[in-house]
């Protein structure tokens, strides 16, 4: 997964809501809706109860906000 962009979040009582896009380095529909079903199961470990949207772009996605680097399990929070 090479990167995550325009990350945001907020709270509603107790329900959290996370928006966000990722960038996923396959041509596969089904990878990449593996990789949000993962992702989707650790926000919830993490932030239940929580309403999660993943949008998915493309490897080739260009962006000034993003990098396509490795990331580390700290940056990562695991």
């Amino acid at each position: 997964m090479p990167g995550v962009l325009n990350a945001s979040r907020g709270l509603l009582g107790r329900q959290a809501f996370i928006e966000m896009h990722l960038v996923v380095d396959s041509d596969s529909v089904e990878v990449a809706h593996n990789i949000t079903e993962e992702v989707e199961a650790i926000l919830e470990q993490k932030y239940a109860p929580v309403r999660a949207t993943i949008h998915i772009e493309p490897r080739s996605y260009s962006s000034e906000q993003i990098s396509f680097g490795e990331v580390s399990a700290t940056e990562q929070g695991v």
